[in-house]
């Protein structure tokens, strides 16, 4: 009764604040609240898209290290869960206004703020921080309960608040331990704050009903810069992974419990400080705070620094190593979570029919090479004259796909590009044929130019290129063509294109269900569809790296790469890549093709509904090269080779063909390319041949 009341009467509030129009939303605990809270782009995204978010809080930066500490830690921690494939979310307040999603400016504008016009913001102080136009550091406790009305179920922090040491007689209590009694987020840490009192603190939280889980493979709780307590004290539970814990989050959320749940996490053993040392920094700074009558909401801060000076920096050095990990444990329960509810797996998600629309949609670079073959057997770069040949031909990444598209005879297939009004625009357009609908000639750029010298087996030595028109393949032009992309059976993206206009096409592909398969240019860009935010989780079914460009993306995603990478090292990025993306299409030179998937070789990619058939274990296979150019020695060109191997795959997936199928149609087409000075040859459909 108390606390209906008290929600009541903060409703009240609420409704009479003028300081930002109020939004209603249903929290995930079904009580009605009010806010105004902003978005940051990818934030909101991800909520529309049913994504996984972590929440951030903001006290850290303000008032729990120094500048650029502050700053440099939460950019590193926003980072840590990005490689995970989620999205931070970090909460804090400036000039009265909630946000969720700091960006990078406004993380810099916390961590300069002026301590007069900055506070530390819990529960109570939020609506006094909105009404006088101030900044605000989110506390645990204002981060869980902003999370909670912007349906985030999950935040990450160092250490929680507590019981302060001596609580008997000042009753110095966090509201961080009230919060988790009535506020159903879960919060992921390294225990509670060394300077408190932890065994007061756990009894706390166990008569405010809030469970609190170690998470890892001892029992001990940990003591924030401590793996453990000086005296042992165990964790009332324990769970070994992330993934259990998320099985605790949905089961306390099924059963309408309206309390947090405290994860804790040991700082890892590289940074951990020994109990011992620890204890005798916060005895000697504590006897400081008392002398100098340090009070309330400055005694944390204080005795932080306090702690930095005497341990001569460990102490920080630890703090930022265990935020950074506590981030990525709370990203992995995130993902957790969210795969088990189904909002976000896309290999679960109905897609268009790719087998009854037939209209694959190319994005990328349309350009003209000009190729010199170099004759001699070596090319040496001290200035001499080489006899060779040249040819000009048309190229760029998403042309040749296109291009190879229409000759294996996907008829429908386009392409989004630009060139210029120029006499090597022609020639692409005309290239192209019924493909070049929506390629855009533009008057005020120049047609891209790559000069491509070649050694005498056809290996790339290296290229000069002109291709400033691709930045005009933009967001505007997107939408241009948006309805080309909303009918389309599947998207292929080149990683040529700029940020912004990737964006664009998966946000349009996301909202028209439409699937992505994304190729990689070269290991400069190959992670950068990963750039753009949670955009691509949707609807990225396919992606067809080389062995270096699969090394880029695994480093991205903080997926563990060996140094050498053997077929072995590339079959184990290939599977951990699965849990981002349902196919991943490796592509080894010579040794073949290793396809990884959640199904068997006999089966097509897309069953008759139209869903991605993804059903069983994780399982690679290598497909070798086709006899033939490789072994007789009748390379002339490499160039092409991948563009026309990508497109005989996505004819297979469109023709309905199994895995087998797709990769032998594939093969034959890349063999046919390296045959051809013509990056994609005229006789490309013989690939279909038995």
């Amino acid at each position: 009764m108390h606390r209906a009341r008290s929600c009541d009467l903060a409703a009240k509030l609420w409704r009479r604040s003028n300081v930002v129009p109020a939004i209603h939303r249903r929290s995930i605990a079904g009580r009605r609240t009010l806010h105004a809270l902003a978005y940051g782009p990818d934030v909101a995204a991800a909520q529309k898209h049913g994504l996984p978010i972590v929440a951030l809080e903001s006290t850290i930066i303000t008032h729990g290290m120094p500048y650029p500490d502050n700053l440099s830690t939460a950019l590193k921690v926003e980072d840590a869960i990005r490689k995970q494939g989620v999205v931070p979310a970090t909460i804090g307040i400036i000039d009265g206004k909630i946000y969720v999603g700091l960006n990078n400016e406004q993380l810099e504008t916390l961590s300069k703020a002026d301590s007069a016009r900055t506070m530390k913001c819990s529960r109570r102080d939020i609506s006094f921080i909105l009404s006088h136009g101030l900044n605000g550091g989110t506390t645990v406790s204002g981060t869980m309960l902003i999370a909670h009305a912007a349906g985030i179920p999950i935040m990450a922090t160092g250490g929680i608040g507590g019981v302060h040491r001596g609580a008997e007689l000042t009753l110095d209590i966090s509201a961080d331990l009230i919060e988790l009694g009535r506020t159903p987020v879960a919060v992921v840490c390294s225990g509670v704050k060394s300077i408190l009192d932890i065994g007061k603190t756990l009894e706390y939280l166990e008569t405010q009903g809030v469970p609190v889980i170690k998470i890892g493979d001892t029992p001990e709780f940990p003591a924030f810069y401590c793996s453990e307590t000086s005296n042992k004290i165990k964790a009332p539970c324990r769970v070994s992974n992330a993934k259990e814990a998320a099985g605790i989050v949905e089961t306390q959320g099924v059963l309408g419990i309206g309390t947090g749940i405290l994860f804790a996490v040991s700082i890892p053993e590289k940074y951990a400080l020994e109990p011992g040392v620890v204890d005798a920094a916060i005895s000697e700074a504590l006897t400081k705070a008392n002398a100098m009558r340090v009070t309330g909401k400055q005694v944390t801060p204080f005795l932080l620094n306090e702690l930095n000076k005497i341990t001569r920096g460990q102490s920080l050095e630890a703090n930022i190593a265990l935020i950074e990990n506590n981030a990525k444990v709370a990203a992995e329960i995130a993902t957790n979570l969210c795969e088990r509810s189904q909002t976000a797996r896309v290999r679960s998600a109905s897609v268009r029919s790719i087998i009854s629309r037939q209209k694959p949609i190319v994005i990328g670079g349309s350009v003209l090479d000009t190729v010199l073959q170099v004759k001699e057997p070596e090319i040496n770069n001290d200035g001499r004259t080489h006899t060779g040949r040249s040819r000009r031909s048309c190229g760029g990444v998403g042309r040749n796909v296109a291009d190879a598209l229409l000759k294996l005879g996907l008829k429908n297939t386009r392409l989004i590009s630009v060139v210029g009004d120029d006499e090597d625009g022609k020639i692409i357009l005309e290239s192209l044929g019924a493909g070049s609908e929506t390629v855009k000639r533009m008057s005020d750029v120049n047609t891209a130019r790559v000069t491509v010298v070649l050694d005498v087996n056809g290996e790339c030595h290296f290229c000069v290129s002109e291709i400033e028109s691709l930045t005009a393949i933009a967001p505007k032009l997107i939408k241009e063509y948006q309805s080309y992309l909303e009918e389309a059976s599947l998207i292929v993206l080149d990683a040529d294109l700029e940020l912004d206009t990737m964006r664009c096409v998966l946000d349009v592909a996301s909202q028209a269900n439409v699937p992505v398969w994304y190729e990689p240019t070269d290991v400069q860009k190959a992670a950068r569809i990963f750039e753009v935010g949670p955009h691509w989780k949707n609807v990225l079914h396919f992606v067809s790296p080389n062995r270096n460009e699969l090394r880029v993306i695994g480093e991205r995603l903080n997926i563990p790469v060996a140094e050498r990478m053997d077929l072995e090292a590339v079959r184990s990025v290939a599977e951990q890549l699965i849990e981002h993306i349902p196919v991943v299409v490796t592509t080894l030179g010579a040794q073949g093709v290793l396809v990884t998937r959640r199904a068997s070789p006999n089966e097509p990619f897309y069953d008759e509904r139209g869903e991605l058939i993804a059903d069983s274990p994780v399982d690679s296979r290598l497909y070798p090269a086709v006899n033939g150019a490789e072994s007789t020695g009748e390379i002339v060109s490499v160039s092409g080779c991948g563009d026309c191997f990508t497109a005989g795959m996505i004819y297979g997936i469109h023709k309905n063909l199994d895995e087998i199928g797709c990769v032998s149609v594939a093969l034959k087409a890349a063999a046919l390319s390296l045959r051809s000075f013509d990056t994609v040859p005229r006789t490309l459909r013989d690939a279909l041949q038995r």
